[in-house]
């Protein structure tokens, strides 16, 4: 595959034969093929035990890397807060700039101006 790939000998210098290091591992961690040598090119075909799946899903690491406090944590916020929070975003603060600049359409005397309801504290 290499000679059909390079033409020219600078093309040999950077593509060089292997260096993919393939292996194959089942669910539980272990290999199921023999890996194949850094120097050589190939397929590997492993058979795999389906019922191995759930084994591993179930299995639980307390010590894994999961478990680390400084890498991943729960945090509870149990203090009261509003259902429904606006955000605001800096296009959001250009387009009220803009329309303060902008005059505003007078309403008919008979439309009243919708404003949403404020959450109860």
């Amino acid at each position: 595959m290499i000679d059909e790939l390079c033409d020219t000998p600078e093309k040999h210098q950077f593509l060089h034969v292997g260096g993919g290091f393939a292996v194959i591992y089942g669910p539980d961690g272990a290999p199921l093929a023999q890996p194949l040598p850094p120097d050589k090119e190939g397929l590997l075909y492993a058979d795999i035990d389906l019922g191995m799946i759930s084994v591993a899903k179930a299995a639980a690491d307390p010590a894994g890397h999961y478990a680390r406090p400084d890498v991943t944590r729960l945090l509870f916020n149990n203090r009261p807060a509003n259902r429904v929070e606006t955000l605001a975003l800096p296009v959001d603060a250009e387009a009220k700039s803009e329309a303060a600049v902008k005059p505003e359409a007078k309403t008919p005397a008979n439309v009243a101006a919708f404003a949403p309801p404020q959450a109860a504290e």
